[in-house]
C-alpha cells in the first residue's frame, strides 16, 4: 500500500510531521478556548478541572514542538532526545484526557494516581534519554526495547481508561470511548505494521484522528441562559403534570420567566415578617425562597455552633407546595457543598451521573436525580451562617450568574430575620429552662415541707411515748421510795417486837402482829405494782420503731411520688430533644432518645402498678362508680398501649357491637383493667403478631353484663401454670412462663379490680395459637369499695 506508506512516512518525519504538531495543538486550543468561555458563564467546578487537564495537554505539546523545532535546527540530539519525548508527551496526554472523562467532579483518590503516574512518566523520560546516549543517530527507535516498553505502558493506560469509563458513565463517555479506542487502535496496528525509523505514522495518524474529539469536552454540561430564555415551573404546570400522572412537567408547558412575581410570594414574605416562632420561622424562610426563585427545591442550611457539622434547618418542595423536613448533614457525602458551605463561597453543579455531593443529596432527600445545584452562602460580620441551597429535580432548571447574584442579595437580606429567629430561640429555650428550674424548685419545696409535716408527726409520736414512759418511770421512784420506807418501818416493827418478846407481854404481841400483817400486804401491793411498771416500760423498749402496714403503705406512696420527679424531668427533657428545640437530630439520635423516653415511661407504669398494689393491699383504695362511655375507654387504653404494639408490628383488631350502652362502672378501674390485658397481649404475642379486642353484651340471671375479650397470639399457656396466671408472685417462680408476657402485677391488679366490681375475670388457652382473657363486669352496681 504504497498510498499509505508515503503518508505515514509524511507524518513521522520532518517538514510533514508539523502537520501532526498543528492538528493537536489546534484541538486543544480550541476545546481549552471553549472550556475557559463555559468557566466564566458557569463557575462549576467540572470546568475548571476541564481548563486545568487541556491546559496539561498544551503544554505537552508545546515541549514536544519546541523540542522538535530544536532539533530540526541541530540544536538538540534528535535522534536521542525526540523518540523517548514523543512517547513520554503520548503516555502523559493520554493520562489526563482519561482524567478528564472519567472524573469530572474531584476525586482525590484518582487525582494522586494520575499525578504520581506523570511522574512516573518524566522519570522514565529521564531513563529512556540517558540509555540512548552514546547510540548512533541512525539507530531505529520503533524496533528497540524501550519502544515496546513504551507502547506496552501506553496500552495498558488505555485499557484501564476504557474500563472506567465503562464503569463510571459520566455525562459524554460515548465521546471519550472514541478517542481511547482511535488512540489505543493505532498502537495495535503499529506493533503488526512496525515502519523503520523512530516515529511510527500509523499511531500519529489515529492520534490526528482523536484529537478533534476534544473539542466535545466542554459540550458534556450545558450552558445555563440569560434572561427569558431561562426556563423554569409554574404552579399550573405542576397541575397538569400531576393530572398527567408525571412528577416533571414537559418542555412544551415551561414558563418562560426567571423569578416569581405571584401574590404569594408577597404573601410568603409578609408571612415570614410577622412570624415570632423561632419553629416557623425557617420554614417560612426557605418557602419565600423558593417562590420567588421559582425553584423546585428550596433548603436552609446552617452552620452549627461547633463551626464544623452542618444541619438542613428546614425545606419547601415548590412543585407539592409542602415543608420538608431537616437533619444533620454527612459532610463526608456531600464533601464539595460542605466546603462551600463553611468557606461561605457560592457553589453551581450542573446535573452529573457521577458527582459524590449530587447523589449524596439524592440519596438524603430520596430523589434519583436531583438535578442541577445552586448554593449561595448566608454571612454576617462574624463569619458564616449557613447557606440557601436550591435543586431543580423536576424541572431540570440551568442556574447562571444572573441567579447566583439575585439569590445572594435575597439571602443578605435574611440575616437580620435568622438572627431575630436565633435569639427568640434562645430566649425561649433560657424561658424552658428558667421554668423547669422553678418547677423543680416548687417541686423540692413541697417535699421539704412534706418532710417537715413528717417529721413533726414522728416527734410528736414519740413526745407522747416520752411522756408515758416518764409517767411510769416517776410512778416507779414513787414506788422504790414508798417501799424503802416501808422496810424501814418494817425493820422499826422487827425491833419492837423483839423488845415486846422480851419483855413477855402477850396483848402487845397481838398489836404488833397485826400491824406487821398491814404492813406486808402493802409492801406486797406496791412490789405488784413495781412489777407491773417494769413489764410496761420493757413492752415500751421493746417495741418496734416501724409504723403499722397503713403508714407503710403511705411511705411507699411517699417513695413512689419521689421517683416521679426525676422521672418527670427525664420525660420533659426527651420531648424538648425530640422537638428539635435545642438542635436538629440525626435519624440515630432521634431513635436512641425515643428509647430512653419509652424506658423511662415503662418505669412510670411499674411506679403506677406498685402504688396500685399497695393501696389495694392496704384497703386504701375506694371505687367510685359513674356512667361511663366504653368507647372513650378503649379509645384511651388503644392510645396508651399502641407504641408498645407499634415496636413489635402487632396489628390490633377491634370487634365492637354497632350500639354500645354506657355501664355504671369506675372509669379509672375499668381502664386500667383494659390498658393491664392489653400490655400483657402485646408482650405476649410474637413480632408481626395480631391482638384482638372485643366487647359484647350478655344477660345472665336477669342481670346485664358486658364482656370484654383480648385475644392474643402468644402460643398458648400450659395447662400447669393457668392457675398461676392470676397470682402475684408467680413470675419469681417461673420466669420464663409460655404465653404470658405479664410482669406479674399487671394480671394481679386486672383481677382484683374486676372482683371489686362484683365482676369476674378467666382465661382460655389453645397450645400452638394463643389465649384469650375475658372480664365481665355487670352493666349497672353499686357503690363497692375494695378490702385489703
Amino acid at each position: 500500500m504504497p498510498f499509505f506508506d508515503q503518508i505515514f512516512t509524511l507524518l513521522a518525519n520532518a517538514p510533514g510531521n508539523l502537520v501532526y504538531h498543528l492538528v493537536l495543538a489546534f484541538s486543544i486550543t480550541g476545546a481549552l478556548q471553549s472550556a475557559i468561555s463555559q468557566l466564566r458563564a458557569t463557575g462549576y467546578p467540572q470546568v475548571r478541572r476541564m481548563v486545568m487537564g487541556l491546559s496539561l495537554l498544551l503544554f505537552g505539546q508545546v515541549i514536544l514542538f519546541i523540542a522538535s523545532g530544536l532539533a530540526w535546527q541541530g540544536v538538540l540530539n534528535a535522534g536521542q532526545i525526540l523518540p523517548s519525548l514523543d512517547r513520554a508527551i503520548i503516555l502523559f496526554s493520554v493520562l489526563w484526557i482519561i482524567w478528564m472523562w472519567a472524573f469530572p467532579e474531584p476525586a482525590r483518590a484518582w487525582d494522586a494516581t494520575t499525578t504520581v503516574l506523570s511522574l512516573l512518566t518524566l522519570i522514565a523520560l529521564a531513563f529512556g534519554i540517558v540509555s540512548r546516549a552514546g547510540l548512533p543517530s541512525e539507530a531505529n527507535f520503533n524496533v528497540s526495547p524501550q519502544s515496546l516498553a513504551w507502547n506496552i505502558a501506553i496500552l495498558a493506560v488505555l485499557a484501564l481508561g476504557a474500563l472506567l469509563l465503562l464503569m463510571r458513565r459520566p455525562l459524554g463517555f460515548g465521546s471519550g470511548l472514541a478517542v481511547i479506542t482511535l488512540i489505543g487502535a493505532g498502537f495495535l496496528l503499529d506493533s503488526f505494521w512496525t515502519g523503520s525509523g523512530d516515529y511510527s505514522g500509523i499511531v500519529r495518524l489515529f492520534i490526528m484522528a482523536a484529537y478533534p474529539l476534544l473539542l466535545t469536552l466542554p459540550n458534556r454540561f450545558p450552558t445555563p441562559t440569560s434572561g427569558a430564555a431561562n426556563q423554569t415551573v409554574s404552579v399550573f404546570q405542576k397541575n397538569v403534570a400531576e393530572s398527567a400522572g408525571t412528577d416533571r412537567p414537559s418542555q412544551s408547558l415551561r414558563e418562560r420567566r426567571r423569578y416569581s412575581t405571584d401574590p404569594k410570594t408577597l404573601s410568603s414574605l409578609l408571612a415570614l415578617a410577622a412570624e415570632v416562632d423561632a419553629s416557623k420561622i425557617n420554614q417560612h424562610i426557605a418557602r419565600a425562597v423558593a417562590q420567588a426563585m421559582l425553584a423546585d427545591l428550596c433548603f436552609l442550611i446552617f452552620v452549627g455552633d461547633d463551626k464544623n457539622t452542618l444541619f438542613i434547618a428546614s425545606g419547601y418542595d415548590l412543585i407539592r407546595e409542602e415543608n420538608l423536613d431537616g437533619g444533620l448533614m454527612n459532610k463526608d457525602t456531600v464533601p464539595m457543598l460542605a466546603n462551600a458551605v463553611l468557606r461561605g463561597r457560592p457553589l453551581r453543579l450542573p446535573a452529573s451521573t457521577t458527582s459524590s455531593d449530587l447523589k449524596g443529596l439524592g440519596d438524603m432527600l430520596g430523589l434519583s436525580n436531583p438535578g442541577n445545584l445552586l448554593n449561595v452562602p448566608i454571612t454576617n460580620d462574624q463569619g458564616t451562617l449557613g447557606s440557601v441551597l436550591l435543586l431543580s429535580p423536576y424541572s431540570n432548571r440551568l442556574w447562571n450568574a444572573d441567579d447566583q447574584t439575585f439569590l445572594s442579595n435575597i439571602a443578605m437580606s435574611f440575616v437580620p430575620i435568622i438572627e431575630r429567629g436565633r435569639r427568640i430561640a434562645e430566649i425561649e429555650h433560657q424561658r424552658e429552662m428558667a421554668r423547669q428550674s422553678a418547677e423543680e424548685t416548687l417541686s423540692q419545696l413541697a417535699r421539704i415541707q412534706a418532710s417537715n409535716a413528717e417529721i413533726t408527726q414522728e416527734m410528736e409520736a414519740i413526745k407522747g411515748k416520752m411522756q408515758d414512759g416518764g409517767d411510769l418511770e416517776r410512778n416507779y421512784q414513787d414506788a422504790l421510795t414508798t417501799l424503802e420506807a416501808v422496810r424501814i418501818e418494817n425493820e422499826k416493827l422487827k425491833s419492837r417486837v423483839e423488845s415486846a418478846k422480851s419483855d413477855g407481854s402477850s396483848s402487845g404481841n397481838a398489836y404488833y402482829e397485826s400491824e406487821l400483817k398491814l404492813t406486808l400486804g402493802e409492801v406486797a401491793r406496791l412490789q405488784n405494782q413495781l412489777a407491773e411498771a417494769n413489764i410496761k416500760l420493757l413492752e415500751i423498749e421493746k417495741q418496734p420503731s416501724g409504723k403499722l402496714s397503713t403508714d407503710q403503705a403511705e411511705v411507699i406512696a411517699s417513695i413512689a411520688q419521689e421517683l416521679r420527679q426525676p422521672m418527670s424531668s427525664i420525660i420533659g427533657y426527651t420531648d424538648l430533644m425530640l422537638g428539635e428545640s435545642v438542635g436538629i437530630l440525626g435519624a440515630l439520635q432521634r431513635k436512641f432518645v425515643e428509647r430512653v423516653k419509652a424506658s423511662t415511661e415503662r418505669i412510670g407504669s411499674l411506679i403506677d402498678d406498685l402504688i396500685q398494689i399497695t393501696t389495694l393491699e392496704t384497703g386504701l383504695m375506694s371505687l367510685k362508680p359513674e356512667t361511663v362511655d366504653l368507647n372513650l375507654i378503649i379509645d384511651n387504653a388503644m392510645a396508651y398501649t399502641s407504641s408498645q404494639l407499634r415496636e413489635k408490628n402487632i396489628s390490633l383488631r377491634i370487634d365492637l357491637p354497632e350500639a354500645l350502652q354506657p355501664i355504671r362502672a369506675d372509669r379509672e378501674a375499668i381502664q386500667q383493667i383494659l390498658i393491664h390485658l392489653l400490655q400483657n397481649a402485646g408482650a405476649a404475642s410474637a413480632v408481626e403478631g395480631s391482638v384482638t379486642l372485643r366487647v359484647r353484651t350478655e344477660r345472665e340471671n336477669d342481670q346485664d353484663y358486658v364482656l370484654l375479650q383480648i385475644a392474643d397470639t402468644g402460643g398458648g399457656i400450659p395447662a400447669e401454670d393457668m392457675e398461676r396466671v392470676f397470682s402475684r408472685l408467680y413470675r419469681a417462680d417461673n420466669v420464663l412462663i409460655q404465653g404470658v408476657g405479664d410482669t406479674g402485677v399487671g394480671l394481679s391488679i386486672a383481677k382484683t379490680l374486676t372482683e371489686a366490681q362484683g365482676g369476674r375475670i378467666w382465661v382460655d388457652t389453645e397450645m400452638g395459637t394463643g389465649s384469650t382473657f375475658s372480664v365481665l363486669l355487670p352493666i349497672r352496681q353499686p357503690e363497692v369499695e375494695v378490702q385489703g
